[in-house]
């Protein structure tokens, strides 16, 4: 997804950025951030953490839930994309299951959750420091699988971050809409 991302922005000729993610695609933001420190000015980050290890002190992730999550990452693609709808409260409602399940290719979406389970993301702060990039850190309140301790860390960390927490994921949230919109005009040239 970094590789990705920076093959994009070169191609579209971007001289910079603001970089949005949420979950654990902060990992693939953070690896784009960090290959290409020039050409980011911000980076928005929902479900902030300093790490993606339910073992942090604190945790960032509950893990249970965590496990749960993993679990579900082994099933077919139909039964997987039903059981996002109730791991994400129903933000990931019916109709945008059935668009992942036209749009993603047979397994890809299960190796993604695998592989990031995988990360313990503990190189997280680290790459956010070295950048010194300006922050929005969200918060998903209620989330059943980032912890708020997590997210309280990350803040501690990041006094100097904007802040925002959102009833729903950010990923579909208007609160995070609007306070990236906000970020950009502070941020952008």
């Amino acid at each position: 997804l970094a590789e990705r991302a920076a093959a994009e922005v070169d191609r579209l000729g971007w001289q910079g950025c603001v970089l949005a993610a949420d979950e654990f695609a902060i990992a693939a933001a953070l690896k784009f951030a960090a290959r290409q420190p020039e050409a980011v000015q911000g980076l928005a980050l929902g479900h902030a953490c300093l790490s993606f290890s339910p073992d942090a002190d604190p945790p960032a992730i509950n893990a249970e839930v965590g496990s749960a999550f993993a679990q579900v990452a082994e099933l077919d693609d139909r039964t997987f994309m039903r059981h996002l709808t109730q791991i994400t409260q129903g933000f990931y409602g019916e109709e945008i299951a059935d668009r992942m399940l036209e749009r993603i290719p047979t397994g890809v979406a299960q190796a993604y959750v695998r592989e990031n389970m995988a990360d313990s993301g503990d190189w997280i702060e680290d790459v956010l420091r070295d950048l010194g990039k300006p922050l929005l850190l969200a918060e998903h309140d209620p989330c059943l699988l980032f912890t708020r301790a997590g997210y309280n860390a990350a803040v501690a960390a990041f006094p100097e971050s904007m802040q925002v927490t959102c009833e729903e994921k950010p990923t579909v949230s208007p609160a995070f809409a609007e306070a990236l919109r906000e970020f950009c005009r502070r941020w952008s040239p």
